[in-house]
C-alpha cells in the first residue's frame, strides 16, 4: 500500500469518527433540548394553572368582598328605614299630642299635671313656667292649684312647647320638666324600643 492510499484511508477514517462524534453529540443535544422544552412546557403549564389558580382566588376574594358589602348596604338601608318608621311614630304621636292640647279636656288635665307636680317638688313658694296658651289656662286656677299644692305659686316667662308645664323652687335649685317634649325626651329611648319591638317583632 503506497503512503498515499494509506494517508487517505487515515483521513476517511478520522472523518468517519468525526462524522459518528458529531451525530453523537448532535442528538445529543437534541434529547437535552427536548428534555429543556418537555421541562419549560411543564413549567409553563404549571405556571399558567397557578395564574388560575390565583384567579380563582382573587375572584372568590372579589365575590365575597361584594356580598359582604351588599349584606352592610342592606344591613345600612334596613335599619335607616327602621329608624324612618320609628320617627313617623314620633312624630305622629305629637301630631296627637298637639291635637289633645287643643281638646276641652286638657285644661283640667294641665291643672291636675300642675298640682301634682308642685306636691311632688315639695317647696313652699313655686315658680311655673308654660307656653302662652297654657299659662292663661294655670293663671285662672292659680288659686287651686296653691291650695292643693300648699305652696305659695306664682308664674315665670313663656316657655316654647307643646304643652304642659315646668315647676321650680323659688330659688331656681330644683327643675321639674313636665312638658310634653321633657317627657318624651326622658322616655325617648323605653318608647323607642318599646316601638322597634311593637313594629318589628310584632309584641304589643
Amino acid at each position: 500500500m503506497t503512503v498515499d492510499k494509506s494517508a487517505q484511508l487515515i483521513v476517511e477514517d478520522i472523518l468517519k469518527e468525526a462524522n459518528e462524534k458529531t451525530k453523537k453529540i448532535i442528538q445529543k443535544a437534541r434529547s437535552e433540548a427536548k428534555t429543556m422544552i418537555d421541562a419549560a412546557n411543564i413549567g409553563a403549564r404549571e405556571m399558567e394553572e397557578d395564574e388560575v389558580r390565583k384567579a380563582k382566588e382573587e375572584s372568590k376574594q372579589i365575590q365575597a368582598h361584594l356580598l359582604a358589602e351588599g349584606r352592610m348596604s342592606v344591613k345600612r338601608e334596613t335599619l335607616k328605614k327602621r329608624e324612618e318608621l320609628i320617627n313617623n311614630v314620633f312624630r305622629s304621636a305629637e301630631e296627637r299630642i298637639k291635637k289633645y292640647t287643643a281638646s276641652k279636656g286638657y285644661g283640667k288635665d294641665l291643672v291636675d299635671i300642675a298640682i301634682q307636680s308642685c306636691k311632688k317638688l315639695g317647696y313652699k313658694e313655686l315658680v311655673i313656667s308654660a307656653n302662652s296658651r297654657d299659662l292663661k289656662i294655670l293663671a285662672k286656677e292659680k288659686e287651686k292649684i296653691a291650695r292643693e299644692a300648699e305652696a305659695s305659686v306664682s308664674f315665670g316667662s313663656e316657655i316654647q312647647t307643646i304643652g304642659g308645664i315646668r315647676v321650680e323652687a323659688s330659688d331656681g335649685k330644683i327643675v321639674i320638666d313636665e312638658t310634653f317634649e321633657g317627657r318624651m325626651k326622658r322616655e325617648f329611648d323605653p318608647l323607642r324600643n318599646k316601638i322597634a319591638k311593637v313594629l318589628f317583632e310584632g309584641s304589643k
